[in-house]
């Protein structure tokens, strides 16, 4: 089980008040925005929170999840399983912490300290948007749109990643996204599916997240699927609790 919780916690790494929900159905056709040559409908939100089901395809075992963001400033996620927490994790720009509660186990680390230790090679912006399902734009020098029938397909190189975007054009939703890091051959897919209408708009309700690090001497392949319910953005403050039980051991 405690494997299982921190490729949880790795995987999410490499998405009240004047509330607005999801709900069941086809949204309308909503107008997409030109973000440098791409039209895409992109969710809006300040503060966004789900609950929902989370499963490893590897191990089968299942957890419940809820799972909360404050827009560029935190991710914030917990983990039930049995009936209790099972993990916590808090995300920031700079820091990432994670609690093992089936292990009495912690981790604090900057991203630069997860690409030495874990080969995961993410950024902040990167990882929120992703969990949302919007696309992420590049710089336009170094983006290059392929239209692809009904599939906009923008490649764009970030530092060492190559970052591969596909935009479903009858609903100009994020269909599918590509990271791949050709010298060490990781890659890392997010597939979107089941979407429904949230303000208007539609939102997939389900994602399938594969990593794969095939090289060294312990080759990797992980792929966690996330099914969410009760998906709602709004402009009130939600809380991020988090802190480490006394006793625990820092991994």
């Amino acid at each position: 089980m405690s494997k299982y919780i921190y490729a949880l916690g790795l995987s999410m790494l490499v998405l009240v008040g004047c509330t607005k929900k999801a709900v069941p159905g086809a949204s309308a056709a909503a107008e997409p925005e030109k973000i440098n040559k791409v039209s895409v409908v992109n969710t809006d939100y300040q503060y966004f929170s789900a609950k929902g089901k989370i499963q490893s395809e590897n191990s089968k075992l299942s957890a419940n999840l809820t799972l909360r963001v404050k827009k560029n400033e935190v991710i914030w996620a917990s983990v039930q399983a049995f009936g209790l927490e099972a993990a916590r994790m808090k995300i920031t720009p700079d820091s990432v912490y994670l609690v093992n509660r089936m292990k009495d186990e912690y981790l604090v680390g900057s991203y630069e300290t997860l690409r030495k230790r874990y080969n995961i090679d993410v950024d902040f912006k990167t990882l929120q948007e992703i969990l949302i399902g919007n696309y992420v734009p590049g710089p336009p020098s170094l983006e290059k749109v392929i239209i692809e029938g009904p599939v906009q397909h923008i490649r764009q190189q970030r530092g060492s990643l190559q970052v591969d975007q596909f935009i479903d054009t009858t609903r100009y939703k994020l269909k599918r996204v590509e990271v791949r890091n050709p010298q060490s051959k990781d890659l890392m897919t997010v597939d979107y599916q089941d979407f429904e209408d949230l303000n208007g708009k539609p939102f997939p309700m389900a994602l399938l997240l594969s990593i794969q690090q095939p090289e060294g001497d312990n080759g990797k392949a992980s792929t966690v699927g996330v099914r969410l319910r009760q998906v709602s953005t709004s402009d009130t403050s939600l809380d991020f609790p988090f802190s480490v039980p006394s006793g625990y051991e820092r991994k």
